[in-house]
């Protein structure tokens, strides 16, 4: 039974409303991408491919959904925060536009998280540690009103998903010695340096600089103990991501030369 919105806006308060409508419609938006994909799309462009493929081939084409949408209204809601301002930056207010944004983001790494588990070829420990990381404490840091700013930057890396995306598809689909693949795969390298790694810095400067008066013990914490975790993880995952789906589609390639043989 759906409860009305007026009683969840009751219990829940409006900026938990947004984002809990928001990740509601994202998880389903993303099992209704993955109904059509495997229903419609993926009998006509990827019938021959093998099984492992088709999975790492649905995967991608889900995930291009929050890369093209998240990051935009992330950008919009940064401009909307008090960046300049050292003694409110961490502590800022969502507004709709963001809330939205991390509802959303979140909203599909919660697919994905039972996509990943049910698919053991997509099945690593660090992507599922990073969506159940950011699933628990992005939306407690948006509705705490605590390091909103570092949240919504993190939002905002996920455009570089997009170039990772479209190399996976092109190399599921065979067009890994295509032009097109080669110039995916340099400006994804260009756009995961220009917006993960560029800004890291500042980020630094604004999490070690700008005032912690307004949060609890707790919420600091919280907050040192899980920022720089992504940080981290940008300076070696998507080497680790490149070297996991080519080693599958070379053993791929080798079994299907050893079954040629025989």
């Amino acid at each position: 039974m759906l409860l009305p919105l007026p009683y969840i806006q009751e219990t829940l308060g409006d900026e938990a409303t947004i984002l809990f409508q928001s990740f509601s419609w994202s998880f389903a938006a993303s099992c209704v991408l993955l109904v059509l994909w495997r229903g419609l799309i993926a009998p006509v462009v990827a019938a021959n491919r093998s099984a492992d493929d088709l999975v790492f081939l649905t995967n991608s084409v889900v995930s291009l959904f929050p890369a093209l949408t998240a990051p935009f209204l992330a950008v919009q809601a940064l401009w909307e925060l008090p960046i300049s301002d050292h003694a409110t930056a961490l502590a800022a207010a969502p507004t709709p536009l963001a809330l939205r944004a991390v509802g959303l983001s979140c909203g599909y790494m919660a697919y994905d998280t039972v996509f990943c588990l049910a698919h053991k070829q997509v099945r690593h420990p660090l992507l599922l540690g990073h969506h159940l990381l950011s699933i628990l404490f992005f939306p407690y840091a948006t509705l705490r009103h605590r390091a909103l700013l570092v949240v919504l930057f993190f939002v905002c890396t996920e455009v570089t998903n997009i170039g990772q995306h479209v190399r996976i598809i092109l190399l599921k689909l065979g067009h890994e010695r295509s032009r097109l693949y080669l110039v995916n795969g340099v400006a994804w390298a260009v756009s995961f340096f220009v917006v993960r790694i560029l800004p890291s810095p500042y980020l630094f400067y604004k999490m070690a600089d700008c005032s912690y008066a307004a949060f609890s013990r707790a919420d600091f914490v919280v907050a040192w103990a899980t920022m720089p975790i992504p940080f981290v993880l940008n300076s070696f995952w998507p080497p680790i991501d490149a070297l996991l789906s080519s080693e599958n589609h070379h053993q791929q390639q080798q079994q299907g030369r050893a079954a040629k043989r025989r």
